[in-house]
């Protein structure tokens, strides 16, 4: 089970997750490597402000982007940008006023053409805005070439050029002061040069961190509108969906030849109790609510048709992820740790987005029952936004109450090979208090054990 609020640490050095988040990450056509360390180091976002000029930054790139007369200069723009390398630490050193290798002066001049070709490149796009980097290109550029290699060129020092000239030829050993001479001047340019450019190290600085967010824009513009993402609007109490859908669910699904059923979805603070059949949708429906919200929240367009949202403060999830063995925790254990930390904070002024999946599941169902009971009175008592997925019955708990549609009644023969086109994935207002019961009919479908069947259908008639 995890309980999990992604910050800026969080995403850095999160590789994988089981919801989605980092599938669609590794999916994003990012150009330069320096763009993907600017992407773990996003952060969660909770100002609508901040929010909405990101969704608007990106609702302008797409419709740029799907602009004909724009396609060679976009394909330029990429082009550049995958030439661009990570130069974080060279400015550093340069801020530290530290005096720079030939390798990292020529990592700035390079670094610094590139940044002015895109300049030019975005020109009429009012896409970003970066800043004059001519006067640091001239002084790694006196010869006014525009070439991307640096070395102690002849034009910083005219008695630099005679020495050089005077050595061509020439056996070294027989010109060892003259080398020696060299190299101080040399080391003297360097220096000159690096107090210099030290004057233009925050230009730099912001040049590097804007193209970083170009990569990133153009990626995530691209993803919303290949995998027909939507523009999501911020709203200040409820969140709705229209047809909902896990993009890596769908994948799978569509790579088999299958199709994927898309969710409607609204909610509010309160929590809601889901039921319904196994393999009916629950565990997946949670999944994709704490996907959208963090796409959401990291400035990324969600994966709907449509969707209003609500902004939260944090994201508390449980559900297993097989870490708890390793942890020497029992899953009914790891579950109460969870519930803990998801109590201590719902006193706090935090708004919150709980989804918790099969509360108790592995405890005896009157008692497990009653866990879950206990906590949906307590989230209705502070008004929490929460989704709990369970099969128990008698959950009397005054809460919402969805259920998952299940199994469609067909003339045509249903069997393990096409039982998923024979469920409905939709959501259906729920009155009864006892959770579905299709269990046996579903093992049965599946190819269970016929004695095994059999005896529990008597079972249950008893």
């Amino acid at each position: 089970m995890t309980n999990n609020s992604y910050n800026i640490t969080a995403l850095r050095k999160s590789t994988n997750d089981n919801f989605g988040f980092f599938y669609l990450l590794n999916k994003l056509d990012l150009k330069s490597s320096l763009s993907k360390r600017y992407l773990y180091l996003q952060k969660f976002i909770t100002d609508k402000d901040e929010l909405e000029k990101e969704f608007n930054k990106i609702e302008e790139t797409i419709s740029l982007l799907k602009t004909p007369q724009n396609n060679k200069i976009f394909s330029d723009i990429e082009n550049k940008l995958s030439q661009v390398l990570d130069i974080g630490g060279t400015l550093q050193n340069l801020a530290n006023s530290i005096v720079l290798s030939d390798m990292e002066l020529f990592e700035i001049k390079k670094f610094a053409i590139i940044a002015d070709d895109i300049k030019q490149l975005l020109c009429g796009l009012n896409l970003i805005a970066l800043p004059d980097l001519s006067a640091a290109i001239s002084i790694l550029d006196p010869e006014k070439i525009r070439m991307t290699t640096f070395y102690i060129y002849d034009a910083y020092s005219a008695e630099l050029a005679v020495l050089r000239k005077s050595l061509k030829g020439k056996i070294e050993n027989q010109s060892i002061e003259s080398y020696q001479k060299i190299t101080e001047i040399e080391d003297r340019i360097r220096k000159q040069l690096c107090t210099e450019l030290q004057i233009y190290a925050c230009d730099l600085n912001t040049a590097l961190s804007k193209i970083a967010y170009l990569d990133l824009l153009l990626a995530k513009a691209k993803q919303a509108k290949d995998e027909h993402f939507c523009k999501p609007l911020i709203a200040d109490k409820n969140t709705s969906y229209k047809a909902l859908f896990n993009p890596q669910l769908k994948d799978l699904l569509h790579s088999q030849g299958k199709k994927y059923q898309p969710v409607d979805i609204s909610f509010g603070q309160y929590p809601t109790l889901i039921t319904g059949i196994n393999m009916g949708g629950k565990t997946v429906l949670l999944k994709t609510l704490a996907l959208a919200q963090y796409l959401c929240q990291y400035g990324f367009y969600v994966p709907a048709s449509e969707a209003e949202m609500t902004l939260v403060d944090k994201i508390m999830i449980c559900m297993e992820d097989g870490q708890n063995h390793l942890q020497g925790l029992s899953s009914f254990a790891a579950e109460m740790k969870n519930m803990n930390i998801i109590l201590s904070e719902i006193h706090t002024d935090k708004h919150l987005l709980v989804l918790i999946d099969e509360l108790a599941r592995t405890t005896n169902p009157a008692e497990g029952s009653a866990i879950v009971n206990a906590l949906l009175d307590i989230f209705c008592e502070n008004k929490v936004c929460c989704f709990i997925t369970t099969h128990y019955d008698k959950i009397t708990s005054d809460c919402r109450r969805l259920r998952t549609s299940g199994l469609i009644d067909m003339d045509e023969t249903i069997n393990e090979k096409n039982i998923d086109s024979f469920i409905d994935y939709s959501l259906v207002e729920e009155t009864e208090t006892n959770a579905p019961r299709e269990a046996i009919r579903i093992a049965e479908i599946l190819g269970a054990n016929e004695e095994l069947i059999k005896r529990a259908k008597n079972k249950m008639k008893k």
